[in-house]
């Protein structure tokens, strides 16, 4: 989990939006998209839910209010299985795709 957190974090160091960081978190899970293939075993439910919620408790997921809390592992795994639930969070297959490309172009 480490590992998939670390090359986001240099791949973006400023970190991502609340509503960029969901996309990505689903559609890396429904995809691979956006992390190399090394890291792709990590894009299960609770190895990704539990990396996301680390970058939110370290800051790079930008929170949209400061009493918003989105570092627990519980709201990311509602975000994962929001990928093919549609609920409560929407999944955006070209959104996804666009901020995935971001992290694949900056790993070039």
């Amino acid at each position: 989990m480490e590992a998939l957190a670390a090359y986001l974090r240099t791949h973006r160091p400023e970190g991502l939006s609340l509503e960029d960081a969901v996309q990505l978190c689903m559609h890396v899970y429904r995809t691979g998209d956006g992390i190399p293939a090394g890291l792709r075993p990590l894009a299960s439910s609770q190895p990704l839910a539990k990396t996301f919620a680390a970058l939110a408790e370290a800051g790079w997921v930008r929170r949209p209010h400061p009493d918003v809390d989105v570092s627990a592992v519980e709201f990311w795994t509602t975000v994962v299985a929001s990928a093919t639930k549609q609920s409560p969070w929407r999944y955006d297959r070209e959104e996804g795709k666009m901020i995935a490309a971001r992290f694949l172009a900056a790993g070039s």
